[in-house]
């Protein structure tokens, strides 16, 4: 993902023991931006059985700094996700420098 010429949006679905059950593309965009709908991966985790998620998402212009719109997807991903009793372990940002986990900067 880290060299991808566009922004993927990945799913990490998990079972109640943190395995896991699918990794998905959940979107793929522009060189700037992608699109997710927490709703959509809700709805695949009820199909799933999933219990946890950890997401992650790419930058292709290698910036390891979280947008404003990364900050409030992930935040509306996450209360989403807490009424349905599924777990948000953590969002992964990827790019060309290396990683940063929104979990590890108090972001999640």
């Amino acid at each position: 993902m880290a060299f991808a010429p566009n922004e993927q949006f990945r799913v990490l679905y998990l079972n109640a023991g943190n395995a896991l059950l699918r990794d998905e593309l959940a979107g793929s965009g522009s060189v700037s931006s992608v699109h997710v709908y927490p709703r959509e991966i809700l709805k695949r985790c009820l199909e799933l059985g999933a219990t946890a998620i950890i997401v992650a998402h790419n930058h292709p212009s290698g910036r390891l700094v979280p947008s404003r719109s990364d900050r409030t997807m992930t935040r509306n991903l996450v209360n989403a996700a807490r009424s349905l009793d599924v777990a948000v372990h953590d969002h992964i940002l990827i790019a060309r420098e290396g990683s940063l986990s929104f979990r590890r900067q108090g972001l999640l």
